[in-house]
């Protein structure tokens, strides 16, 4: 029978116990009248949105001790700073309205309270981020990770709330929220004036009960931030492709008298609107062939990678004359780069003349991607054969660990892979993931990629950095029929990667019954176990 899906109530249930230790920590502040209560009191704030995000599904690390001592130290480091900043504003103005209950001291405090609430304006997603964004945290143990998670979550906040005004409809109640807490912990910890025991535990009851409620809060509109920011960035137009200016009405000439920097800028606008005669105009005039757009624009493509773009090579040649130099990168990419991707069909004419030029075929972006990378995903392979013919490397890796031939496999592009091989693409390449493996993943079982690969006598057990084979991939894919030509092919049933994990054990991950079936009629061992004592079973 198919397993029911946990109802909400269960889910709650369920994740009872990881309140545990924040009701704890309560615990012991409810027995401590010492200012060091309140050091207990942040650390139950944090642990109960350690178990908020853990009751909502954002396990990040590999336990919830893992995520409390991790996550929530981060946590409880953001957590402190704020205290410390509401204790400096309201402490003096709250003393002098006890003291004196004048109107200036009540004016004062009112204005600490929201300046208090301001400082988390551009801020407050950071107290979520830290918990359900994995990017805040270092691949390596090496510094201070807390201060690298922390800052990194800062950063995102800021860049969040910067490209959207979220402050009142989802800011607000948070910084409300923190503030309500702070204050709460405070007065309960006795840095305020003196509280008789039975106000004090009241207020302790207060805060218990509140507590989870805010978090839940927190977490909720920090959650929606990002999707409101992801939702943004799908819906938006591709001012990469379009250009990030009104081109609709352009001017039929260049105006007189511009300096050099209205030159330039003239350039950019004529060459992003696709207005080559304008552009033209101004490069006889003397507007600058490398020009490069401002630090602030969202388009950052020079004028050469613009031109290389356009469905005419004449201002690409024009530039060329000028002396625009073809192997200049900005932003990360170069003019060949630029005229090799997002191109269905291929720009041959642009490569072309920029291979003629000096353009090195050889150059990458930021993810190790060359123009035959980018070449390998188009419909023809025109514009691959020129990369070659000028010394592009079929070998190249990119961050990914791929190279061209594995990049056409990766996209089902059998065309460019078949041509990728002709050329004397190798299936194996140190430090990179064997072509086989990429074609067995593929989102459909499509054998007709690994049938070529194999033709061309690519091992079948060949191996990626970390260890794995492609009957690894195809088994985790549920692909029946590339498990069925690679065991045809003779790929060992019983090869484990690094992590112990073998194709049985993906397979029955999947929940791929037929490719199970395949697997078994080979007789592979079914009780190995991986690095974390798991067997298939």
């Amino acid at each position: 029978m198919p397993r029911a899906k946990p109802t909400r109530l269960a889910a709650f249930v369920a994740s009872l116990p990881y309140f545990l230790p924040a009701a704890l920590c309560l615990l012991a502040a409810a027995f401590v009248p010492h200012p060091a209560a309140l050091l207990l009191l942040l650390a139950a704030n944090s642990l109960t949105m350690a178990a908020i995000c853990q009751g909502l599904g954002f396990d990040q690390e590999d336990s919830f001790a893992r995520t409390v001592l991790r996550r929530g130290a981060a946590h409880f480091a953001l957590l402190a700073f704020y205290s410390a900043a509401v204790m400096l504003l309201l402490g003096w103005p709250l003393a002098a309205l006890l003291q004196a209950g004048s109107l200036g001291a009540t004016m004062c405090l009112s204005a600490a309270v929201v300046v208090a609430l301001l400082l988390l304006w551009r801020l407050w997603p950071a107290f979520g981020l830290v918990f359900v964004w994995d990017d805040a945290y270092p691949d390596s143990e090496q510094g201070s990770w807390i201060l690298t998670a922390v800052s990194r979550s800062v950063s995102f906040a800021r860049h969040l709330t910067g490209e959207h005004e979220l402050f009142f409809s989802h800011g607000l109640p948070v910084a409300m929220a923190q503030l309500v807490l702070v204050c709460l912990a405070v007065g309960i910890a006795g840095l305020g004036p003196g509280l008789p025991s039975e106000l004090r535990l009241l207020m302790l009851l207060v805060y218990a009960a509140a507590l989870p409620l805010a978090q839940l809060l927190i977490a909720n509109r920090c959650l929606r931030a990002l999707l409101t920011a992801r939702r943004a960035r799908r819906n938006e137009p591709r001012e990469a492709e379009t250009g990030a200016t009104n081109c609709a009405e352009p001017p039929r000439e260049l105006p007189g008298g511009l300096n050099q920097a209205e030159l330039d800028a003239a350039l950019l606008h004529a060459t992003r609107c696709g207005q080559v005669e304008l552009a033209l105009a101004a490069l006889e005039r003397g507007a600058d062939p490398n020009t490069v757009p401002g630090a602030g624009e969202r388009d950052q493509r020079s004028v050469l990678m613009l031109a290389a773009t356009l469905p005419e090579v004449r201002l690409l040649r024009a530039l060329i004359a000028k002396r625009a130099d073809v192997n200049r990168a900005h932003a990360g990419l170069s003019p060949l780069l630029a005229a090799t991707r997002d191109s269905y069909q291929g720009r041959p004419d642009a490569v072309l003349t920029l291979l003629a030029n000096g353009a090195d075929p050889a150059t990458s972006d930021s993810q190790g991607n060359t123009a035959l990378h980018y070449a390998a995903l188009a419909a023809e392979p025109v514009v691959a054969a020129m990369l070659i013919d000028a010394g592009a490397p079929l070998a190249a890796v990119n961050r990914d660990g791929l190279t061209p031939l594995g990049q056409a496999a990766q996209a089902a592009n059998w065309t460019l892979l078949r041509f990728l091989l002709e050329r004397g693409a190798r299936n194996e390449v140190e430090h990179a993931q064997p072509a086989l493996g990429a074609a067995a993943a593929i989102a459909d079982d499509d054998v007709t990629g690994v049938k070529l690969l194999l033709r061309q006598k690519a091992r079948v057990d060949a191996q990626g950095p970390l260890g794995r084979t492609a009957l690894m991939a195809a088994a985790l894919t549920g692909h029946a029929a590339i498990v069925r030509v690679l065991l045809d092919a003779g790929a060992d049933v019983d090869h484990a990667d690094r992590q112990g994990t073998t194709a049985l054990m993906e397979a029955a991950r999947a929940g791929a019954a037929e490719v199970v079936a395949l697997l078994a009629a080979r007789k592979p061992d079914p009780n190995r176990v991986d690095h974390l004592g798991r067997s298939a079973l």
